[in-house]
Parts: C-alpha cells; sequence; structure tokens
C-alpha cells in the first residue's frame, strides 16, 4: 500500500512538473506572436515559415518579411519607425498587424494590416495618421483611442478623446463604431500635496529665453512651441484618469502625452526607442525632474529639424525647405522647422488644414507666437506651396528655397546690454519698473539702448520680456521687447502675384490667414466695377474679394477658395455676361448649390443697386455714396475701404455731362429712407444735373461731394476727408491707372481700418508725393499691392523713404 501511495505520489509529481515545465514554453509562444522594436536590427520569426527583419535608424526604417531565404515583401519608411508587429489568425487565416510612428512630437501612429498567404504577403488595410494615438489588438479587434483639440488646448490636455474600433472580417477590415468621450480635467495649481512643483511662469519665462539664446534659436519660437505642447507646465496639478491608465505611470505628476509617450514641458519622446537599461533610465528620470533639461532637449530636437533642409545622406533630397537667406534668428524662417518639431504628416499640411482648432502644428504655434509675443507675424504665404505627398503618407514640397517678401522680424529678445534698436509702436510706453507704472512714451522710430539684462513675465500668456532701455535724451526706462527692432521700425509688405488673379489671392491668403471667413465674394478681374461695389459687401462680412475671369475660374483662386473653404455663402457679382455659368456651376460643385448666389441686375448700375439691398439686410443703411460706373475711374477705388469699413454701399450713376441721377439709385434711396448721400469725384464723373437730383431727394445739407483735379488729388481729397492722419499706422498703396490689384485688397484695407493712397506705375504723383511728406508723420506699415509692373521699385523705395 505504502509502495502504491509512493508511487501514485512520484507519478502526480512527474505530472506537475511536466505540467509547470509545458506552462512557460506554451505562454512564450503566446507571447512571441507579439514583437516590438526599438533603434537598432532585430529579426524575429514571424511564422513555422515567415521572417522578418526590422531596421529601425535615426532617420529611417525599413522591413523585410522572408520565407526559405526570398523576400516575399519589403518597404523603406523614410522617417518612421516600426514600433510593433502582432500576429493574429482569423478564420485559420494569419495577418500580421505592423504599428509604425511617424517622427515628431505628435508621434504620429498609423497600421497596416498584411495578409501572409502560404507564398505571398499582400497588404490589406492601411490606416490614416493618428496623432498622440494608443493602440491595442485583441484577437481580430484593433482599438485606436486619440485626442481631440479644441481651440487654444495643449498637446497634453485634449478637450476629448476619440475611440475607433476595426475588425478583420472576410479577408478584409471593417471599421466598426466611433465614440467621442469630453475630458475634463481639475484645476491646476503651481502646487499639490505631494507632487512635484511647476516653476512660476516668470522663472520659466527665464529659462525657455536663457536656453534658447544659448543654442542661437529664436526664444519667441520655443515659448510658442513649449505652450502648444504642454501650456508652460511639467508636472499636473492633479494627474488625469487617462494618463495614470498608462502603463509606464510612476506615481508621479510629471505630464506624459496622451500616447504615454511625450514627457514634460517639452513632450520629448527621444526615449522610445532607446535600447531598454540603465541609461534609458536615467535619461528618462532627468526629463520628468529637470525641466531645464527638458528645454534643452526640446530645442536640441528642434535645431535638428532646422538642420533637416540639409539634402539627406542617403537620398540626397532635402527633408524640409529653407526660407530666403535661411537666418536662424529670422523668427518667420523657423516655419519649416516647426512643422518637422511635430512631424512631417499630412495633417500638418497647411493648405488641407489650415485652421486653428484643427490647423496645421506650425500654423498653430505661428498664431500663438503672434497672439503672446505681440509682434506682428509675417505668415507664411501658403498659397506658394507645392505640397506632395510620399508613398508613406508623408508630406513634402517640390520647391527647395522659398522667396518670401514682406517685414522679417529678428529676435528682439536677443538683445543685450549695448544694443541699439528702434521702437515699433506707434506710441510707446516706458516704465519705471518691468511691467511697473508708465512714466512717459516714445514715438514709433524712436532709437534706444540696450543697458541691462531682460527680466520675465509672470503669465504664459505674454511671451515677451522686459528689457532696460535709455532713451536719446539719456531716460533710463524699461520698455517691452515685442516693440523693440534691431533692423527696421517699419514693416514692408508685398501683396503680389503674376497676375491681377493671383494678387487676390495673395491678399486673401495674408488677410484671412487664421481666421477662417464665413463668405467669399467674387468679382470679375477685367472689367472690376462690379466688384468694386460689392467690396463693401465683402467688408461687412469680413471676407475676401477674389478675382475670376469671365469664363473660367483661375486655378490659383480656386486652390485658395479651397483653403478657405468658407462655412456660409459665396456672392458673385454681375450677370451670366460678367460671370459665366461655367464659373458658377464650377463653384456649386465645389460648396453646393445653397451655398453660392449670384448678385446681378440688368446692368452695372442694377448690380450696385442689388449689392446695396444685400449690404442693407446685414447692416440697415442709412447712407450711401455715389460716384461714376465708368470702369476707367479710381474714384470708387479711393472710397471702397472707408465705405467696406463703415458699411455704406457704393451706388453708380453715368458720366455723361448733363446726365441724370440713374434711376437704380433714386430708386434706392427712396425705397430705403436713406438720409445722407456723399458724392464721390467732380462734376466730370458724377454731373452737376444729379446732384441736384440728390439733394431734392436727401436736402441740400445733406448732400456732400469729396473731388479733387485729378484721380490722385482726388484720393488725397477723399483720405484727407475721412480719415485722421495723424493716426494712420498702416497704408496700402496701389497703381492708379489699372485698379484691379487695389479692388481685391479693399476689404482687407478695412479690415485693417487703413486707406489706400494711389501712385503711378513708374513716377510717384506729385499730389500723392506732396501728401506723404507733408502729412504723414506717423511712420505707417506699408502694404504695395501688386508686383513691378504695377509699381516699380524706385517708386517703392522713394514712398518708404518718404514715411521713413
Amino acid at each position: 500500500m505504502l509502495v502504491l501511495r509512493k508511487r501514485s505520489q512520484l507519478v502526480l509529481l512527474a505530472v506537475l512538473l511536466a505540467f509547470f515545465v509545458v506552462l512557460p514554453m506554451y505562454v512564450g509562444a503566446e507571447e512571441a506572436t507579439k514583437f516590438d522594436f526599438s533603434i537598432g536590427e532585430a529579426k524575429e520569426q514571424l511564422t513555422e515559415t515567415k521572417e522578418v527583419h526590422v531596421t529601425n535608424q535615426d532617420m529611417n526604417a525599413a522591413l523585410s518579411i522572408t520565407a526559405n531565404g526570398q523576400e516575399l515583401y519589403h518597404k523603406e519608411l523614410p522617417m518612421i519607425k516600426l514600433t510593433s508587429i502582432e500576429k493574429v489568425i482569423v478564420d485559420d487565416q494569419e495577418f500580421a498587424i505592423i504599428g509604425y510612428r511617424h517622427d515628431g512630437s505628435a508621434n504620429g501612429l498609423y497600421f497596416e494590416i498584411l495578409k501572409l498567404n502560404e507564398s505571398t504577403v499582400e497588404t490589406v488595410y492601411t490606416s490614416d495618421v493618428y496623432e498622440r494615438a494608443r493602440m491595442e489588438i485583441s484577437e481580430n479587434q484593433i482599438t485606436l483611442e486619440y485626442p481631440k483639440y479644441e481651440e487654444e488646448d495643449a498637446r497634453t490636455e485634449p478637450s476629448a478623446i476619440i475611440t475607433e474600433e476595426f475588425s478583420i472580417t472576410d479577408n478584409k477590415v471593417v471599421e466598426g463604431k466611433s465614440e467621442v468621450e469630453q475630458l475634463e480635467y481639475a484645476t491646476n495649481s503651481l502646487q499639490a500635496e505631494g507632487n512635484a512643483v511647476n516653476p512660476s511662469f516668470s522663472q520659466i519665462n527665464k529659462i525657455l529665453t536663457e536656453e534658447s539664446l544659448k543654442a542661437n534659436v529664436s526664444p519667441e519660437i520655443v515659448k510658442a512651441i513649449a505652450l502648444q505642447e504642454s501650456g508652460w507646465e511639467q508636472y499636473w496639478g492633479s494627474v488625469p484618469k487617462s494618463i495614470q491608465a498608462c502603463e509606464n505611470y510612476d506615481g508621479t505628476n510629471v505630464k506624459l502625452g496622451y500616447d504615454c509617450i511625450g514627457i514634460g514641458i517639452m513632450q520629448i519622446s527621444n526615449q522610445m526607442y532607446m535600447k531598454d537599461g540603465p541609461e534609458k533610465d536615467a535619461y528618462i528620470d532627468r526629463l520628468k525632474t529637470d525641466i531645464r533639461f527638458n528645454i534643452q532637449e526640446g530645442i536640441k530636437i528642434l535645431k535638428d529639424k532646422w538642420n533637416y533642409h540639409k539634402p539627406n545622406r542617403y537620398t540626397g533630397i532635402s527633408i524640409i525647405p529653407t526660407i530666403n537667406d535661411n537666418d536662424p534668428l529670422v523668427i518667420e524662417n523657423w516655419y519649416f522647422a516647426v512643422m518637422a518639431y511635430n512631424g512631417m504628416l499630412p495633417r500638418n499640411n497647411p493648405l488641407e488644414r489650415p485652421f486653428s482648432p484643427y490647423g496645421a502644428y506650425q500654423e498653430e504655434v505661428f498664431e500663438l507666437l503672434n497672439d503672446y509675443t505681440l509682434i506682428d507675424i509675417n505668415p507664411f504665404p501658403t498659397h506658394k506651396l507645392d505640397p506632395y505627398t510620399l508613398e508613406n503618407g508623408q508630406v513634402r514640397f517640390k520647391t527647395t528655397n522659398f522667396s518670401v517678401s514682406g517685414p522679417q522680424h529678428y529676435s528682439s529678445q536677443s538683445l543685450v546690454k549695448g544694443d541699439t534698436a528702434y521702437t515699433t509702436a506707434q506710441t510707446l510706453n516706458i516704465r519705471n519698473a518691468p511691467n511697473g507704472d508708465v512714466i512717459g512714451s516714445l514715438p514709433k522710430g524712436s532709437k534706444v539702448t540696450i543697458t541691462g539684462s531682460y527680466a520675465g513675465n509672470n503669465s504664459r500668456y505674454s511671451q515677451y520680456v522686459w528689457l532696460p532701455i535709455r532713451t536719446s535724451t539719456g531716460k533710463n526706462a524699461w520698455v517691452s521687447s515685442s516693440y523693440l527692432n534691431k533692423q527696421d521700425y517699419i514693416d514692408v509688405h508685398r501683396l503680389e502675384g503674376y497676375s491681377r488673379y493671383d494678387t487676390s489671392v495673395s491678399i486673401a491668403n495674408h488677410g484671412w490667414h487664421w481666421n477662417q471667413p464665413t463668405s467669399v465674394v467674387i468679382g470679375r478681374g477685367d472689367d472690376p466695377i462690379d466688384a468694386l461695389t460689392g467690396s463693401v459687401l465683402a467688408s461687412g462680412l469680413d471676407s475676401p474679394l477674389m478675382l475670376t475671369q469671365t469664363k473660367e475660374l483661375p486655378l490659383s483662386v480656386e486652390r485658395e477658395l479651397d483653403r478657405l473653404n468658407p462655412t456660409g455663402i459665396i456672392y458673385i457679382l454681375g450677370g451670366k455676361n460678367v460671370i459665366s455659368v461655367n464659373v458658377e456651376n464650377k463653384l456649386k460643385r465645389k460648396f453646393g448649390n445653397n451655398k453660392v448666389k449670384r448678385i446681378s441686375g440688368y446692368s452695372r448700375f442694377d448690380t450696385a443697386s442689388q449689392v446695396a439691398n444685400e449690404v442693407d439686410k446685414q447692416n440697415n443703411v442709412s447712407e450711401i455714396i455715389v460716384t461714376t460706373g465708368d470702369s476707367n475711374s479710381s474714384d470708387p477705388l479711393a472710397i471702397a475701404p472707408y465705405a467696406g469699413e463703415n458699411n455704406i454701399p457704393i451706388l453708380l450713376t453715368g458720366r455723361s455731362k448733363g446726365e441724370s441721377l440713374n434711376p437704380a439709385v433714386k430708386n434706392f434711396i427712396q425705397e430705403k429712407g436713406i438720409k445722407k448721400v456723399t458724392i464721390i469725384g467732380g462734376n466730370i464723373a458724377v454731373s452737376k444735373k444729379a446732384e441736384t437730383e440728390l439733394q431734392r431727394l436727401v436736402g441740400a445739407a445733406n448732400v456732400k461731394r469729396v473731388f479733387g483735379k485729378s484721380r490722385f488729388d482726388t484720393n488725397i481729397a477723399i483720405i484727407n476727408t475721412f480719415y485722421n492722419s495723424k493716426a494712420i499706422d498702416k497704408l496700402l498703396v496701389s497703381q492708379g491707372m489699372q485698379t484691379a490689384d487695389a479692388l481685391s485688397a479693399s476689404p482687407f484695407a478695412a479690415k485693417l481700418e487703413a486707406p489706400i493712397v494711389l501712385t503711378q506705375a513708374n513716377k510717384l504723383p506729385a499730389e500723392t508725393n506732396a501728401w506723404l511728406n507733408g502729412k504723414i508723420t506717423t511712420r505707417p506699415n506699408l502694404y504695395f499691392l501688386g508686383g513691378n509692373v504695377a509699381i516699380n521699385e524706385k517708386v517703392r523705395n522713394e514712398i518708404v523713404k518718404l514715411v521713413r
């Protein structure tokens, strides 16, 4: 009995030992269906017959799948890392689910599903790219979670999380349900019990400035990136549950990205591909605990992206273009490097995603920079871009160097003791201390000397620094760095194109760069009288006025309309002989039948009246402007910005001597109960008889005529009548003989509350010269409309010299 019991115990022990020996082998086999990859080369057995070879290098990756020594699948992956491969079996068919992440702080994730046949490998599905996403795989189910951002969200604090499901069914991928979960955050405090403490914003401002200058990078750029990434915070006040769910959450309150990868104020993710070990652990720990080091690493990454303009050592092709002379201290020159910091992703194509909160990363960073440094940034003219897409979805550009006209802003935060600079504000307050009491003011263009070190602001939304200065009179004071420029104090913009149509695109792109318009107004470019009266409508709607040919919508205009993608009505000005049905139908196909509206009448006079009716719908009008309907006259052009700014319709009448007031004007006055009329132009433009009729309709005291001896004299008379010359801080300049360029700028001028001054193409008129020389003392910023054919370089330089 005892022997049998011992024998039974030995048998049981043998069985148990066998079980525990086999169990780890079984578990290992299951785990071997998923492989994670870091930097370097790796080979793994994917199936019984197939081997996978993965190479992750700094700039590129490669994937190869072989069977019996024969390559079945190969893929080169520039600026992408292959992060994982997981084998699943669905209905006895083997599949490989491959996870990739794009280079950049977005850590853009996409996945690919390969069908593993006996002797072939075929791609079944390639997903879109998802910013800062998490992916989970369970049998045939793939679940993605990724953040959704709203206006001014830091990338660490999305407003919502989107969950999407995919499943492999019948040898294909089926997209399942999509859910949105709104997130709430506890109010962040500077200190939470037991947690690390964020430095004050004044200290962070100081560190960001110091480290940027050490690295020869514009502090303004780094500060805007830090705000975009983390809201200038290294630590959470209260750690969100979504972060606590991260596999690598260590119980501290350091800010992690939603993808559980980005770390700290600059959302560093370099550690993701490092080999496991003490070096990686020490690097991660320092990123979490040393905010200055985190900032240094972010700046290092940004400088690496700046160098992407150099030809790739493998392909000989640059990843990003350069701008002008590629000077790193020019803020605007960092546009493409900032794009690369986040990733050369399709979501960062500004033609596809121009506006916040879903705009291209670099556009949102430069908008933040514009808003919080108080520097009037010259936005990159995205209508010049020529993007194309690589097979892996990354964006590249055909042009390797973009010539961008307009002001270049050198970092004013790089000014040091002994430097001289000029004031750029019309009136700059000077203070007795940083953010202290006002003790005086300086006019624009005053020369000052920096006398010491800067002081930071205690606000993430005031990203400038305070600089101590000495004025030319010897007075010591403090001023904001935003209003100092080492190079110049007048911004000179050139809104131009190869044609009047392209110029209208340039104006729209600049004037509505970060603000999506509700509407767009379309006018004819070769006979622009209808468009001129429509400029008031465009101004009232805060919309651009763009030009078209009669029979065809120019390609450049079409592309800009795609970028603007107005949410409301697109207005066509004039009848079908002015702008054809072909153009109308094209707009309807793009934007919908109910979003295109034609405003027209039997004549230009009638059309002007119909436009006035539309302006009246937007704002009840009691005043009108009457001017000539002659297409060759520049009189209507000169008044258009003021009319648009004040929602005063422009109506047209004939210019023949002794001609009566056009009936359309009379009818509008009577129907709307108009109380006041301003006539633009002399008796040749609008007859004395028409003036008498207007006086009868609204009363002689309520009719005023503004005119001059020439078109240029009339232009100056209009500006002197309707603008305060002592308050003009912006001035648009247009050729006065061909008015199309200036016409499309009228709503933009109204937006700026600025007049348009007219000149000849090759000579500055005496009237204009005298006005600029005698009346303009405010040193306004200038906007030249049209290219060198419209206004030559000699005239431009003369105007700049006069206002300086």
